[in-house]
């Protein structure tokens, strides 16, 4: 989770509004897969890192977005199974760095910000701080990030907890589809056959106390 600053961090934002349809949802996919196709290189390792809490529901875009890729036979670091909380997100981003130093890497992960932002989803080409929106001093994760702003901006993060479940999974389903077709169109083998050096989804993440 995150504090999100549209226009001054990222050029890519496309709108939700509480559009349901269809045809809403599906451009709305083509465009997010559009900019990530800049932002993602070519014939190099991609690695995603979905972080968040299936605690909260407003924090939980990110273990979603890792569920329904998952489905999709893209990996991804943190689903619902081991979600990446604040507790261990420092933890598993220097794990993830060892284990795929070449690695191009893209962190997903749900934000907080202005009223009339509630809604966006936003492709920014640089890393996230996770926790930033709940007051936390967390490393930046990723090369790039996705981001979806799912609640105004409130001390402590109290908004994240009456957030409804249904616009949190739309945006999550969006984000997954639009990230499965960036990924597959590489020419990096990237699916569940090859993670060998990924965790598997019934291995739990260990948090060190």
């Amino acid at each position: 989770m995150k504090i999100a600053h549209p226009e001054r961090c990222c050029p890519f934002i496309f709108m939700n509004n509480g559009k349901n349809s269809r045809m809403y949802a599906k451009q709305e996919i083509m465009n997010i897969t559009e900019k990530l196709d800049r932002i993602l290189p070519k014939n190099k390792e991609i690695i995603i890192i979905a972080i968040g809490s299936d605690r909260v529901t407003g924090d939980c875009l990110g273990p979603l977005v890792g569920e329904f890729l998952k489905e999709t036979g893209v990996w991804a670091y943190g689903n619902l199974t081991s979600p990446i909380t604040a507790l261990c997100v420092e933890e598993i981003w220097e794990m993830v760095r060892q284990r795929h130093p070449n690695a191009f890497i893209l962190a997903i992960d749900s934000a907080v910000g202005e009223s009339q932002d509630v809604g966006k989803i936003k492709v920014i080409p640089k890393g996230l701080r996770p926790a930033l929106g709940v007051g936390k001093n967390l490393p930046t994760v990723g090369h790039a990030s996705v981001i979806g702003v799912v609640a105004p901006f409130s001390e402590g993060g109290k908004s994240l907890e009456s957030i409804r479940l249904g616009n949190v999974f739309r945006m999550a389903k969006r984000i997954a589809k639009a990230t499965a077709q960036t990924v597959a169109s590489r020419n990096y083998k990237f699916f569940n056959a090859d993670r060998n050096a990924c965790i598997s989804s019934s291995e739990p993440i260990v948090i060190r106390k």
